[in-house]
């Protein structure tokens, strides 16, 4: 038996859930297909699938190796189109991960505009709060948002991720726009205790003022403050890519715009430094552009690496 054929055909069941459906999609036979998966099993030493007359399911060992399979397969495939189009064309599947907010209000941007360039691409984007296995997960890469863990993986910075104080014109209207920091004691304020746990405010551009608050909202989830700050609740702290139309049509407004002291790093993190395929490559750069695109233009930006 060939162990490529034997991945393959043990990667469609693992798919279909089904030996008859992974035959019909591979244009073999239920048996051939049952038989490579025997024989796969044989050679690996371990039980890779539980059968019943009712469904067909991973073990424990089998989803491991499945996933391990579907990289080695993917690579495989990569290395079958590089050789046929050229070292340096942008193809193949490229495998990203990302949290999810980030990921939906800016990765899912990028990832459309990329595809757009490069037709010959395909994009798996796989948006989990956990931090993946790359390897063993067959990831290309995985991008990631503020302080980064110890780790063998190389990281590159690639950006910010940035925050923004903002409130409603009509909240202003009714309460005031405060000219300093200390002037948040006379607002109400919406604080999301993810982002500010100790319920204070820092102000790097105000010579690094902290503002205690007595917030009116306090809550864990930055669309929330969003909507509410929308609402003519108060003045939140919030993600600019929750708010970033709103701002440009004036709905809301930016307070303290020279303040950055919530901003967010943004890392590119892969297995290696070395080989790195054209994809990951091109991809990598093309989100640098996108993340300078989106950045606020009207802060002044410090020159100093956070992490």
């Amino acid at each position: 038996m060939d162990t490529l054929d034997g991945m393959r055909v043990f990667a469609r069941v693992a798919q279909a859930g089904s030996f008859s459906a992974a035959a019909r999609a591979l244009g073999i036979s239920k048996a051939l297909a049952s038989k490579y998966v025997s024989q796969l099993e044989r050679r690996l030493g371990v039980r890779l699938l539980q059968r019943t007359t009712r469904a067909v399911t991973l073990t424990e060992a089998g989803r491991d190796a499945f996933a391990r399979c579907l990289a080695i397969l993917g690579q495989l495939e990569d290395l079958e189109n590089e050789a046929a189009s050229g070292r340096s064309a942008v193809c193949g599947t490229l495998r990203i991960a990302g949290p999810p907010v980030f990921g939906e209000d800016v990765l899912a941007g990028a990832v459309a505009s990329f595809l757009a360039k490069h037709p010959a691409i395909r994009v798996e984007l796989a948006l989990e709060e956990r931090f993946v296995d790359l390897v063993g997960e067959g990831f290309d890469l995985a991008i990631r948002v503020g302080t980064l863990p110890d780790s063998t993986l190389v990281a590159r910075r690639i950006g910010d991720h940035p925050f923004v104080f903002c409130a409603s014109p009509a909240y202003l209207a009714r309460k005031g726009t405060p000219a300093r920091p200390g002037d948040l004691a006379q607002h109400d304020c919406i604080v999301d205790v993810g982002v500010s746990p100790t319920a204070q405010w820092h102000f790097a551009g105000n010579g690094g003022t902290r503002v205690a608050l007595r917030p009116r909202v306090r809550l864990n989830l930055g669309r929330a403050v969003a909507t509410l700050v929308r609402a003519d609740a108060g003045i939140g702290l919030v993600a600019l890519s929750f708010v970033r139309d709103d701002l440009a049509s004036g709905r809301l407004v930016r307070l303290f715009a020279d303040c950055d002291a919530y901003d967010r790093s943004v890392f590119a993190v892969y297995p290696h430094r070395a080989h790195l395929p054209a994809r990951v490559s091109a991809f990598v750069t093309h989100l640098i552009a996108e993340l300078r695109a989106e950045a606020p233009t009207e802060r002044p930006r410090r020159s100093r690496r956070r992490q």
